[in-house]
C-alpha cells in the first residue's frame, strides 16, 4: 500500500512538474524556434547590409546555469568565412554581442528614442527614411573626415538621409573645442542653416587654428556664417549655450558615447569615422527597412575623461 502511495505521488509530481514546464514554456522563454525567427530577423537588420552570401543559424544551446543561451552563426562571404557567437538571455528579450540590444527586428528602437533631438542643427527632411545623429567635436580631425563622407552621402543620394549635429567636445585633449562648441551653438541659434557652414569653415582650418587665437578666429568664421556681433557675443556669454552643450554631451554619455565621431544611423551605434561606401550600405539598408511608425519615432525627443577621438569599424572583418 505505502508503495502504492509512493508511486502515486511520484506521478503527481511528475505530471506538476511538466505542466509548470509547459506553463512556463507557454508565458515565459521562447522556443528554440521562436528564437531562430527572432534571431534570423535580428542578424538581417544588424548584419544584412555587408550583402553576405550565407547568414546561417547553426544552433541555439539550451540555457546555462544563468539562463544564458549560446547561438552560433556562420557568415560567409565569397571565399571568407566566420562563426559568429550571440548570447540571448534568459527571457528571449535581449542579445549580447559585445554589446547588449534587444532581440528584434528594431534592435535600436531604445536607443533612437532616447537621443534627443530637440534644438539640434539638422540637415535634410526631418521626414526622410534614415536619420544620422553625429555626437562630434569641431577639434577632432576624425570628425573633420566624417563631416566629408556626410556631405558626399548627401549629395550624391538627396532625400535618403536626415543629418542631425549632436555637440560632443572632448575637453581634455582638445583645448578649443568647448569654445568651437560654443560659437556653433551660437550660431545655430540665429541661422540654423548658416550652421553647416560654420562647421565647414572650422573644419577647413582646424589645423591652422591655435589655441591662443582661437575665440577671434572662431568669431571671424561666425560672422562670416551671418551672425550678427552683438547677439552672438551675448550669446556667449549666456550661461544657457553651455548648458546646451552639457546636454548633449550628458545624452551621448547615456546612449554609449565614448569617443568622436559616433553616429547613430536609426538608432545602430557606429563609433569611429567610416568610409562613405561604408556609410551608404549602412544608409541604404537601414532606409529598405523604413516604417512610418519608426519615422514619425525619430521626431521625438558626465564628465569625459581619457577619450580620444580615433577611425574604428563598425563591425570586424570576416576571417578566412
Amino acid at each position: 500500500m505505502k508503495r502504492l502511495l509512493l508511486c502515486i505521488s511520484m506521478l503527481v509530481l511528475a505530471l506538476a512538474a511538466g505542466a509548470q514546464a509547459r506553463a512556463q514554456a507557454r508565458g515565459g522563454a521562447p522556443s528554440v524556434a521562436e528564437l531562430r525567427v527572432r534571431l534570423a530577423a535580428f542578424l538581417n537588420r544588424s548584419i544584412g547590409w555587408q550583402g553576405l552570401d550565407k547568414l546561417q543559424i547553426e544552433s541555439i544551446s539550451a540555457p546555462d546555469g544563468s539562463g544564458l543561451r549560446t547561438a552560433k552563426v556562420l557568415l560567409a562571404k565569397g571565399t571568407q568565412q566566420q562563426e559568429g557567437v550571440y548570447y540571448i538571455t534568459a527571457d528571449g528579450k535581449e542579445i549580447i554581442e559585445g554589446a547588449k540590444s534587444e532581440l528584434s527586428a528594431d534592435p535600436w528602437a531604445s536607443t533612437r528614442a532616447a537621443i534627443d533631438l530637440r534644438g539640434a542643427p539638422s540637415e535634410g527632411a526631418a521626414d526622410a527614411p534614415v536619420t544620422i545623429v553625429e555626437f562630434s567635436d569641431l577639434e577632432c580631425p576624425y570628425c573633420r573626415q566624417e563631416a566629408t563622407a556626410l556631405e558626399q552621402l548627401m549629395s550624391q543620394d538627396p532625400g535618403k538621409a536626415r543629418i542631425v549635429f549632436k555637440y560632443y567636445p572632448l575637453t581634455q585633449i582638445h583645448p578649443w573645442a568647448m569654445p568651437a562648441a560654443k560659437a556653433a551653438v551660437c550660431v545655430a541659434a540665429q541661422h540654423p542653416a548658416q550652421f553647416w557652414n560654420f562647421e565647414k569653415a572650422v573644419f577647413a582650418a582646424q589645423e591652422q587654428i591655435p589655441v591662443a587665437g582661437a575665440p577671434q578666429r572662431l568669431r571671424d568664421f561666425a560672422l562670416e556664417s551671418e551672425a550678427q556681433p552683438a547677439a552672438f557675443d551675448a550669446c556667449l556669454n549666456d550661461p544657457a549655450t553651455v548648458a546646451t552643450i552639457h546636454a548633449s554631451i550628458a545624452n551621448g554619455n547615456r546612449v554609449g558615447v565614448t569617443s568622436t565621431p559616433t553616429l547613430f544611423i536609426d538608432g545602430r551605434i557606429v563609433p569611429g569615422a567610416i568610409a562613405e561606401q561604408e556609410l551608404r550600405l549602412l544608409v541604404d539598408h537601414e532606409a529598405q527597412l523604413a516604417t512610418p511608425a519608426r519615422s514619425s519615432a525619430r521626431l521625438s525627443t558626465g564628465t569625459i575623461s581619457g577619450k580620444q577621438c580615433g577611425a574604428c569599424k563598425p563591425l570586424p572583418p570576416i576571417k578566412h
